[in-house]
């Protein structure tokens, strides 16, 4: 890292900001773009800052977690990282090479300052359910940089054909509109589909107020243990194999795949689709060319309990502890620089809900325009959300095995019959062994940085 005194050029920050997977061996990228919205800040920021350069590195955000711990071991960590959110434990309990936590939180290294090189600090300002999420003990440990929520699509013309009047708002009600597209004699071959994917568990759990771990899903203290066979998750999963069987539901046979169901929905091959309103564009534009009208609403929960809200996705920025003075002024100023009215809003252009109030008051004013279908509902589900230990999401060590735990048990359940009690008392078990195993690095003396650092999706 490239201190103030060893140059008379600008204060270099380096950022590393996470980056979408490639197609197969291609340079085509799954979401093209990804990360162009920090892109922009940083240019922004450089230009209002000259005594400063941020910058920009994209990585894989699948590799992040290794990367960083590479270059702690080479000797050079960035200043600031971008972690997906499920990787926010393993970023908390990674270490620099004296064994200290790498990061500062980043309110602790704000403190009490209101602007910061003429930044407005915009902490005070983020959407509550994203702090939340973002903070340990109360305390905001890393800046996020983009949110993005579940939603259920439908195509609209075969939803009026088969009599279905209103967007199901609970299983039972979408098991029964699956029921009556399933009478059209020239309709979709199954009603509906969604993921394989460990977040949409993550939801149904909340849904029934349940917990994916210990100590208030570590919002209390460190997880130390996983449910998996929890009522919660059976009821979720009890259900999803009976539409499975029906036909209503159509799974592409890939864990993690939200693109096969918008695919299948872009053929009319199923009338409803869940997918992350982080691809709502592309949603529009798959179903505009297959000449389907969008429908868009909440996910159906568990019962028509009133709505919680629950966990949702994105990233965040985790700052480098010891950086000297005038750099970390400089990077804490990038932090809200990114997060400014300006940045926030050009985000929701993109792939982000709105994560500061500013940003939402412009979504919810009469005069706004959705950017596409579903993203005023998503936003809703963010800005809304219940403020518990369940729906600010699960904080706990390997959370991506643990999904991935999940999905391989759930893909049995699915394609080989497994029996779901005894399968996810057995998925538990293993999740269990991946949490104690990075638990272990934690409490080591020194902690060291766990060693499962690959995020798979």
């Amino acid at each position: 890292m490239q201190d103030s005194t060893e140059t008379d050029g600008p204060i270099i920050i380096e950022a590393w900001i996470g980056d979408s997977p490639k197609i197969d061996d291609s340079d085509e990228y799954e979401v093209p773009g990804w990360g162009d919205p920090l892109v922009h800040a940083a240019e922004s920021f450089n230009r209002t800052h000259p005594e400063y350069l941020v910058r920009i590195r994209k990585i894989d955000f699948r590799e992040m977690p290794k990367a960083v711990a590479d270059a702690v071991a080479r000797g050079n960590p960035p200043d600031v990282v971008e972690y997906v959110y499920t990787a926010t434990q393993v970023a908390l309990d990674t270490r620099a090479r004296n064994g200290d936590s790498l990061f500062v939180p980043v309110q602790r290294a704000v403190g009490d300052r209101t602007k910061i090189l003429g930044e407005p600090v915009v902490i005070q300002d983020l959407v509550p359910a994203a702090r939340d999420y973002w903070s340990r003990g109360g305390e905001l440990v890393s800046m996020p940089t983009w949110v993005t929520a579940n939603i259920l699509y439908a195509n609209k013309a075969v939803l009026e054909r088969a009599g279905v009047e209103r967007m199901p708002a609970t299983w039972q009600e979408l098991t029964a509109a699956c029921a009556a597209i399933a009478k059209l004699p020239d309709g979709p071959a199954h009603g509906v589909s969604w993921p394989n994917y460990g977040w949409l568990f993550h939801t149904e759990i909340v849904g029934q107020g349940g917990l994916l771990s210990n100590r208030d899903n570590g919002r209390s203290g460190r997880s130390t243990r996983v449910f998996l066979d929890s009522p919660e998750i059976l009821n979720y999963v009890q259900w999803w194999k009976s539409m499975h069987e029906s036909g209503y539901y159509y799974y592409t046979g890939e864990r993690n795949d939200y693109f096969g169901g918008m695919e299948a929905f872009a053929r009319q091959e199923v009338a409803f689709v869940v997918t992350s309103s982080a691809v709502g564009h592309d949603m529009t534009t798959i179903a505009a060319e297959a000449g389907i009208e969008l429908m868009a609403d909440r996910l159906p929960r568990f019962n028509e309990q009133p709505y919680t809200g629950g966990p949702f996705g994105g990233q965040s920025f985790f700052l480098t502890d010891g950086l000297p003075k005038e750099k970390e002024d400089g990077a804490l100023a990038f932090l809200q620089h990114q997060l400014n009215p300006q940045h926030a809003i050009a985000r929701m252009h993109d792939r982000s809900l709105p994560l500061t109030l500013p940003a939402y008051e412009q979504v919810v004013a009469d005069h706004r325009v959705e950017p596409y279908p579903g993203f005023r509902v998503a936003t809703e589900q963010v800005a809304s959300s219940n403020r518990t230990p369940a729906t600010a999401g699960p904080l706990l060590g390997d959370l991506n095995g643990i999904n991935g735990v999940i999905t391989v048990a759930m893909d049995d359940v699915l394609l080989r019959g497994a029996e779901p009690t005894s399968r996810f008392r057995a998925a538990t078990e293993e999740a269990q062994r991946l949490l104690d195993r990075h638990n272990a690095a934690a409490f080591a003396y020194p902690p060291v940085t766990p060693d499962a650092l690959t995020i798979t999706a």
